[in-house]
């Protein structure tokens, strides 16, 4: 008897599991107001140095008059879904989208001088558990660098402005 009202129980939790997952919302990757999680603004020239994070951390170089950056995103819950990085030494920008939920964020990418030139990034957005992208900018030294981050190709929903300097 005691047997089968634990698995009488155990069916109907399970049940009520089965229920609640299959009629729950979709998870949105950013709210209206998205959650900057960690916004490490470095100055490189007191580097080498390392700033950890919920995704994989960061390392920056060593580079002269440099200004890396790194923004850690996360979702209305506190979970980290993305991350951005300038990197001064060589002019590296990393991206990292580590919510495969079929939202990203995209990534406009300026700097001064040079007629305003500028590119938009975003990870490749497949089906495995982390996209990463890696991209050497090539930006001349010393120029301050802006990136724009959206939620949207079309540059109209935007998320957060972060400087840096190559």
């Amino acid at each position: 008897m005691r047997n089968r009202t634990v698995a009488s129980l155990v069916g109907a939790v399970s049940a009520a599991l089965a229920v609640t997952a299959t009629t729950a919302a979709p998870a949105s990757a950013y709210n209206p107001n998205p959650r900057i999680l960690q916004d490490d603004g470095v100055h490189t020239v007191n580097c080498p140095c390392r700033f950890n994070d919920d995704i994989d951390g960061t390392y920056f170089k060593e580079d002269d008059g440099g200004i890396g950056r790194k923004a850690v995103f996360g979702n209305a819950s506190g979970y980290a879904v993305a991350k951005v990085e300038f990197h001064p030494y060589d002019e590296i920008l990393w991206m990292y989208d580590v919510a495969n939920d079929g939202d990203g964020l995209y990534y406009k990418v300026s700097y001064e001088g040079d007629g305003g030139r500028y590119g938009l990034y975003t990870p490749a957005g497949t089906s495995a558990a982390w996209d990463v992208k890696k991209v050497d900018l090539n930006i001349p030294e010393g120029r301050k660098v802006t990136i724009k981050v959206y939620d949207d190709r079309a540059m109209t929903d935007w998320v957060r402005t972060i400087t840096a300097t190559a």
